[in-house]
């Protein structure tokens, strides 16, 4: 997957608990489509400990504002599978130990407005999760080893 750091949302983002919102946002300098027909929005996530007796579950959605300060005309282009976290343990289903569990991995849909971040929607206490999000042009592909 080739990647570009002006198209990065969060790069080993904090997250624990609630709803956060990525640490960066794209400016796509125009209203309506500007970002290339194709692009996708990659989110993944790891988490080391899940703290909440009960476990809880984990989204991410890619939203869009016509204003910075997400507050205008807020919507929600795309919304990941909800994943479920297991009680008070180290869960295989955020990635425990590395960035690499997949929360969201679309192409970007039509009616994106000037602006684009990433919500995370986490109902369950984390001791060290972290999230990575982007824009890219193509999805990480398997190359054929016998080449």
């Amino acid at each position: 997957m080739i990647t570009d750091a002006e198209l990065l949302l969060s790069n080993e983002q904090t997250i624990n608990a609630g709803d956060i919102a990525s640490t960066s946002h794209i400016d796509t300098l125009a209203k309506g489509d500007a970002i290339s027909p194709g692009a996708r929005i990659v989110v993944k996530i790891a988490g080391e400990d899940v703290v909440d007796a009960a476990g809880g579950t984990i989204v991410a959605r890619l939203e869009t504002d016509s204003d910075d300060g997400f507050a205008a005309d807020l919507k929600t282009l795309i919304t990941g599978p909800t994943i479920t976290i297991a009680a008070a343990e180290a869960s295989p289903a955020i990635g425990a130990g590395k960035i690499g569990t997949v929360l969201l991995d679309a192409v970007i849909p039509p009616g994106a407005l000037r602006y684009l971040r990433v919500k995370y929607i986490i109902s369950v206490s984390m001791d060290s999760g972290k999230a990575d999000a982007r824009i890219v042009l193509d999805s990480d592909k398997p190359l054929d080893k016998g080449l």
